[in-house]
């Protein structure tokens, strides 16, 4: 009996870990959340306010994360930077800046 249990403890704990992985997977979105902090990783200023869309882009689902430089309005132009990620992977797919 301990040599069955033995055998199938590796077993299980593989599947175990397939099956979690599985649960990520294709039909999964990255969240708004982390949308905006991955995309924070490429900022090179101090953002005052962040917006995250759901969006498309040549038929790939983005999430497209703005951010706006403290004190940017119509009148006050200032920094301006939108990131563009995959919403599945969280891949960078665009970066832009003004």
């Amino acid at each position: 009996m301990k040599k069955t249990t033995a055998l199938l403890t590796p077993f299980l704990l593989a599947l175990a870990v397939l099956a979690a992985c599985a649960s990520q997977g294709a039909g999964q979105e990255i969240s708004e959340e982390r949308a905006i902090e991955l995309a924070r990783q490429h900022v090179t200023f101090e953002p005052g306010k962040v917006e995250a869309v759901k969006d498309t882009e040549e038929n790939r689902p983005v999430w497209r994360v703005t951010f706006y430089g403290k004190g940017v309005s119509a009148e006050r132009p200032g920094a301006v930077m939108i990131v563009v990620l995959d919403r599945k992977t969280g891949e960078m797919v665009s970066l832009a800046m003004s």
